[in-house]
């Protein structure tokens, strides 16, 4: 859908936001959480000939970005303005070194949008889910890929091996490898890995110098970055 005849903004006025509390579907009760977001400057709109057909409210942490509240007016959905605002976002905040958009899905029947904008469902532990929140995330930074299996490894491999639970042997075969490499003379990894899982899963590094088997929270406690796995320089 050709979107050319839309502008962005990180800056609404006034005026701006209370034209999106007149069409919201959001209850009223969200909207001073929504003029908190504004005032810390963290909206986005969406405007076609000085209207605002959409926004995205949102939260930031260390190279996440948390979705909070996103809308776009009824007779503009289904034209890419969604598409368009979290491109604009990305760009934007990936000069930063943001990596990762996540969300909870409120209401529940939003997911099926948020999946057609590319964004997955935070994978489950073995043992199934401790909650009923639907929660996404989509990784639009230059990261490690994950694979579900080892066949395209061979010993050589620096590789990160990733368990859906707590427990267990590192002689467990793991849910999920990935491939990394070393920035040469250094301990930072070329493209750092970052997976949304439970921070108590087994991971286990390996490189040709050793490996480490733990907890991942435990793989380096001096972490910023809590809303995702993160490693981006061995421990």
């Amino acid at each position: 859908m050709n979107t050319d005849n839309y502008f962005v903004s990180f800056d609404p006025t006034p005026d701006q936001m209370d034209e999106i509390y007149s069409w919201t579907t959001f209850p009223s009760n969200n909207f001073s959480y929504i003029d908190q977001l504004y005032r810390s400057k963290n909206v986005c709109i969406a405007t076609k000939e000085n209207t605002v057909v959409g926004f995205i409210t949102y939260k930031l942490s260390a190279k996440c970005i948390e979705i909070v509240i996103a809308e776009t007016k009824e007779e503009f959905r289904n034209t890419g303005i969604a598409k368009l605002l979290l491109t604009a976002l990305s760009e934007r905040l990936s000069l930063k070194g943001y990596l990762a958009y996540h969300l909870y899905c409120a209401p529940e029947e939003s997911q099926y949008a948020w999946k057609k904008l590319g964004f997955e469902y935070y994978p489950e532990s073995r043992y199934g889910k401790a909650d009923n929140k639907i929660e996404m995330f989509k990784i639009f930074g230059d990261c490690c890929t994950l694979d579900e299996s080892s066949k395209n490894i061979n010993p050589k491999d620096n590789v990160i091996k990733i368990w859906d639970y707590n427990t267990g042997e590192d002689d467990d075969l793991p849910r999920w490898i990935t491939k990394f490499d070393v920035v040469e003379n250094s301990k930072k990894l070329v493209k750092p890995f970052l997976f949304f899982g439970e921070d108590d899963w087994k991971i286990k590094v390996i490189t040709q110098d050793g490996s480490k088997f733990c907890r991942y929270k435990d793989y380096n406690r001096k972490s910023e970055v809590t809303q995702c796995f993160y490693i981006d320089e061995l421990k």
